[in-house]
């Protein structure tokens, strides 16, 4: 079988270590979803009280992304991956329940840790997920909501397709700190988007009908 988007850049999520930067997981997607919506909330003072500064921003906006993904067991099977034949696409959905889940080994070891009177309980960290659509457009992001329906099962009971959605919060500078290894990867970020502003050329005032007017 043939992949529906043979010749496709794959949009996807790595995971790496925070501290050191070592790639954890690569998980791309079977097929790139069709649409990606992406909400910005804007970090300012201007609804606060003080009337000062009202263009002042304090922040980098907080920006979500949400998309809907198809996996469909055809295109697992295209990607060499044999364990479709038996599990269709329920490792993959596995795989994405695990970033926002720790591990049972990490909750067994924290729970033998309160049990023994630890005054210090391990925190259970995740790997640091970088969202990937293209080598120009890679955001540090937490996995906020996660949702898939199945739709088609094997005589097993394992899913050949389902529709994943997914809700991805950027995470910023100020989530991570400037000199982390997570807010190098969002300044990298940013300069991408500045610099695909800056493409734009500069209009003309009088194509608007303002030209004098200001």
């Amino acid at each position: 079988m043939l992949s529906t988007q043979p010749d496709f850049l794959k949009g996807g999520i790595v995971l790496i270590d925070a501290e050191n930067g070592t790639v954890v997981r690569t998980l791309p997607l079977l097929i790139n979803p069709e649409r990606l919506s992406r909400s910005f909330e804007v970090k300012s003072t201007g609804e606060q009280t003080n009337r000062s500064a009202p263009l002042r921003l304090t922040g980098p906006a907080v920006e979500t992304i949400t998309i809907e993904a198809r996996l469909e067991v055809s295109d697992a099977l295209a990607r060499g991956e044999r364990t479709a034949v038996e599990e269709g696409v329920r490792p993959q959905l596995a795989t994405l329940q695990m970033l926002i889940t720790p591990t049972s080994r990490t909750i067994l070891d924290n729970d033998a840790l309160q049990q023994s009177g630890a005054l210090e309980i391990v925190p259970m960290n995740q790997p640091l997920a970088l969202f990937v659509w293209g080598a120009q457009n890679i955001a540090p992001v937490r996995v906020t909501s996660l949702s898939y329906v199945e739709n088609l099962h094997n005589s097993r009971l394992y899913p050949l397709v389902a529709t994943v959605n997914m809700s991805l919060r950027v995470l910023s500078v100020d989530d991570l700190g400037v000199s982390s290894r997570g807010g190098a990867l969002y300044l990298s970020y940013l300069r991408g988007i500045e610099a695909s502003a800056e493409r734009v050329p500069d209009g003309r005032a009088s194509a608007m009908g303002i030209e004098g007017a200001l």
